[in-house]
């Protein structure tokens, strides 16, 4: 059977956007503005913007409510209402609601996001200036990245098959009402009632399903070290500038795409696949 993270980041790659990752472990929780580095196309935390005293206002755009995916044609899904009897269903008793999941190929993926939310990095112009000047100073590698945007969800089902044939049933909530009727229900008061062969269950709550990562663009600094020298040996240097020229910063603070890089979740070349 494939890798399973290889076979969700594959599946839901690009579903909220250009340039945005997706989470794996989809238990794993992110923040705006944590610093990691890059392993395994996931992010690892080392630290936080805040806890270098770097303070980047946030804005929170546009949400949308709901999310839903399956891998086409290997996903089978029966709903069940209160009350409903017969049917393929060996977990849920008459009375109870719920819902029937089957994959019919290993490694297939169903998601149902709820509650979805994004925030992000308000000032790439001030965020752009304050890692040029720390990278300056030595205490900011060039390896360390930045989560500037970042999607959450406030309910959330993740179901990957495992082999060919693993099932789920699923059972609502009294809060559910009459019980699911649509994809995006499978996201909310939701419980395992038998499942069999999975490779992946979360039924979980405050999650972070998609996030991107910025990081210092080695052009850039290339750029700087040909004009002023190599800065390792200028940080060792007698009478070395202890300030960034103000011309490097307000360039950064200019243009600050050319000096921060959003990383694709793999193709770089220091990016492993999971």
């Amino acid at each position: 059977m494939a890798n399973p993270a290889r076979a969700f980041i594959h599946e839901l790659s690009g579903l909220w956007g250009k340039g945005y990752w997706v989470t794996w472990h989809p238990s794993a929780r992110h923040v705006l503005g944590e610093i990691g580095t890059v392993s395994g196309g996931g992010l690892v935390p080392i630290s936080s913007l805040e806890e270098h005293g770097i303070t980047v206002p946030s804005v929170t755009p546009a949400t949308r409510d709901e999310l839903t995916w399956r891998t086409n044609g290997q996903v089978n899904i029966v709903f069940k209402t209160s009350g409903q009897a017969g049917g393929p269903f060996t977990a849920l008793t008459d009375g109870q609601a719920g819902a029937l999941v089957e994959f019919t190929r290993g490694n297939s993926v169903l998601v149902a996001y709820r509650g979805l939310a994004e925030r992000r990095l308000a000032s790439q112009p001030l965020l752009a200036t304050e890692l040029v000047r720390r990278h300056w100073a030595g205490t900011w590698p060039l390896e360390w990245c930045v989560v500037s945007h970042l999607v959450t969800a406030e309910h959330a089902t993740v179901l990957i098959g495992g082999d060919k044939g693993s099932s789920i049933e699923l059972a609502a909530r009294a809060a559910l009402g009459s019980g699911p009727v649509a994809l995006a229900d499978l996201a909310t008061r939701m419980g395992v009632a038998r499942s069999t062969g999975l490779a992946l269950e979360l039924i979980g709550e405050n999650v972070t399903p998609f996030f991107r990562v910025l990081r210092l663009r080695r052009r850039f600094m290339r750029g700087v070290e040909a004009q002023y020298g190599d800065l390792r040996e200028l940080r060792n240097a007698a009478g070395r500038p202890t300030d960034v020229p103000t011309d490097v910063l307000d360039d950064a603070g200019a243009d600050p795409e050319a000096a921060l890089e959003a990383l694709p979740q793999f193709g770089s070349g220091d990016l492993g696949r999971p």
